[in-house]
């Protein structure tokens, strides 16, 4: 016998109801499914939020590549074509900058899209200071030319929704920004 809160009881019987299953079957396989992430060494709350990390990539357009193959082929296009990619690299950070400035919180949405642009081994730091915003991205694998492509990137999502770079600090690996309102001082 298990207990469960009354409103989660309700929502399993709606769910056994959808899939078209018993609420016995549903529990099971909600447990089964709890027990099996447990084993990977991980909680069921991490799986569901990796998936959604997953499926907000996609709903971005981001799609998963190979890190070393991305970064390098990134780097020979960077510096074979500079003008070129920083031009192309610069306008689809523009073109993501006005995208999240329809959101209802554009800092928060970057925010999101930076946690999935440097998902696995870099970090990234982004602190909201009222009209300034100081923004730090570190990845031990990016090339110089991916390191210097990325910041124009952030260059362009920063200009659509309203900013300036007051600072800007990028060798390879490394990207420290702080971006002010425009218009004020």
């Amino acid at each position: 016998m298990l207990a469960a809160d009354e409103e989660l009881a309700n929502k399993i019987v709606e769910m056994a109801k959808r899939r078209g299953a018993t609420v016995f079957q549903t529990v099971n396989l909600i447990l089964e499914q709890a027990l099996r992430a447990e084993e990977m060494g991980i909680s069921l709350r991490e799986v569901v939020d990796k998936r959604w990390m997953l499926e907000r990539a996609r709903g971005l357009g981001l799609v998963f590549a190979p890190e070393r193959l991305l970064y390098e082929m990134v780097d020979l296009a960077y510096n074979r074509a500079r003008k070129r990619a920083s031009k192309i690299w610069f306008e689809v950070g523009r073109w993501y900058g006005e995208y999240f400035s329809d959101k209802e919180e554009p800092l928060k949405a970057v925010e999101e899209a930076l946690e999935l642009l440097t998902f696995g081994n870099s970090y990234y730091s982004l602190r909201d200071e009222g009209d300034e915003v100081s923004l730090s991205i570190v990845g031990d694998r990016f090339t110089e030319g991916y390191t210097e492509a990325l910041s124009l990137f952030i260059e362009g999502v920063f200009k659509a929704l309203g900013y300036e770079a007051d600072s800007r600090e990028v060798s390879r690996g490394a990207i420290h920004y702080r971006f002010g309102r425009v218009g004020d001082d």
